[in-house]
């Protein structure tokens, strides 16, 4: 036993509640390289010892891995997609299409590297928007998201790209020209940006956008002013600024509720 789990030991978990778990492992390496990048944990080779949410464990190799029979540990995630991605990438497999389970979570079973069958859960989500805009250059559109916003890149290319914000999806761009499966998405006898406005909210570093944005010469609709203004109360007491996007999509970068606060 490591030293951290000889520390671990003395925080012992209520009566009945799982606390130590040996996994079965043909190579330690590659399994602590799997959970690590699929869930999260924290290991090391030296004990063959890791370290989960609320438990702790060892891989060990004198014990035959566990396939289709037997218990099932089912391990929580927070992303469908993200999660079946990283299985693959790292050793896993992933067995048959995740089904819903009485409308409240996705249930999926994967082998880890070493042929232990693992239960996946995912919380089901109430539907989200997942904004899609057509854009003459997508790569540049993307940039410039991302230099003002602050948004990341979970895609790239020319012809389509995911933006995401602290992990979650935000903003989808498409090339107005690309039809892919689905046809073309716009209509190219209307201007990209008419009667579109998109909105990021929650904005911590308002006034850096602001000022790439003015870097950046982005036409300005409404100048920087609160909301509502002021003398007029603190719902949702918040910042704005109205600009157009390179391809005259107005948006929308508010502070986080609260942020102008007037007392």
């Amino acid at each position: 036993m490591s030293r951290n789990d000889r520390r671990r030991a003395h925080q012992a978990p209520p009566h009945g509640q799982l606390g130590y778990l040996q996994l079965p492992a043909v190579d330690i390496a590659r399994s602590l390289t799997f959970y690590e990048a699929v869930f999260g944990w924290s290991g090391e080779l030296e004990h063959g010892s890791f370290e989960a949410p609320g438990l702790i464990g060892q891989w060990v190799t004198d014990r035959a891995p566990s396939g289709d029979s037997g218990a099932v540990l089912w391990l929580c995630a927070d992303d469908l997609y993200n999660t079946l991605r990283e299985v693959v990438a790292n050793g896993g497999v992933v067995h048959d299409r995740p089904r819903m389970d009485q409308r409240a979570r996705w249930l999926v079973e994967i082998d880890d590297p070493a042929g232990n069958r693992i239960g996946v859960f995912v919380p089901a989500r109430t539907a989200r928007p997942q904004t899609l805009l057509t854009v003459r250059d997508v790569e540049a559109s993307s940039r410039w998201y991302q230099y003002v916003i602050g948004l990341q890149s979970d895609h790239g290319g020319p012809d389509y790209e995911r933006l995401l914000a602290d992990g979650e999806l935000a903003l989808q761009l498409h090339h107005n020209e690309v039809e892919h499966d689905h046809g073309q998405i716009a209509d190219p006898s209307v201007g990209l940006g008419n009667g579109v406005l998109v909105w990021f909210g929650d904005v911590s570093d308002f006034d850096g956008a602001v000022e790439r944005a003015t870097e950046l010469g982005a036409p300005i609709v409404n100048a920087v002013m609160r909301n509502p203004p002021e003398g007029a109360g603190n719902g949702p007491g918040h910042r704005e600024l109205w600009i157009k996007d390179p391809d005259g999509y107005t948006v929308v970068i508010a502070s986080p509720d609260g942020e102008a606060w007037e007392v």
